[in-house]
């Protein structure tokens, strides 16, 4: 009993130790300052295939790639896009019943 409860802590002890030592290694950086002139990549409403009365709702950026959310007349539609390429991956629309 005393040699696994001495196993048990010592094997807690060094989880701490590992989690402090990692916190300790990673210090706060400033985020990378955006340049003041440069080119942006800007894309039109059009050329995404967006209807006219399209208004935008939300966008989400998760790595390369970009959920856009956008609202018409007909509904609701969901477009993925692979951001190096600019390419649709999918498109989801939600509609009322």
């Amino acid at each position: 009993m005393l040699i696994a409860g001495l196993t048990l802590g010592i094997g807690i002890l060094a989880v701490f130790g590992g989690i402090v030592y990692r916190l300790s290694l990673t210090e706060p950086g400033a985020p990378a300052p955006l340049p003041k002139e440069g080119a942006v990549p800007t894309v039109s409403l059009s050329a995404l295939g967006l209807p006219p009365d399209a208004r935008i709702v939300s966008a989400a950026l998760d790595g390369d790639t970009l959920a856009l959310t956008y609202a018409d007349g007909n509904g609701t539609t969901v477009i993925i896009f692979r951001l190096p390429e600019m390419a649709v991956v999918s498109r989801l629309r939600v509609t009322a019943d």
